[in-house]
């Protein structure tokens, strides 16, 4: 399982729709921004897009500890 942390520019009103709706497909939110899924391929090009418009992404592992 992966993690997907972002932020989109406020003035990308149409990227941010655009990703928040392909990430309700796919994937399972956490928190505002904060969604997770077994798809890592899905997660690294939708990271790649919110890359290239000027938005910031990050992609975790989950792994439980105790």
């Amino acid at each position: 399982m992966s993690i997907l942390i972002f932020d989109i520019p406020r003035e990308e009103k149409t990227l941010s729709v655009r990703i928040f709706r392909a990430l309700r497909k796919k994937a399972e939110l956490i928190q505002f921004s904060v969604w997770k899924s077994d798809d890592l391929d899905f997660l690294m090009k939708t990271a790649l897009e919110i890359k290239r418009n000027g938005g910031s992404a990050r992609i975790l592992e989950e792994r439980f500890i105790f």
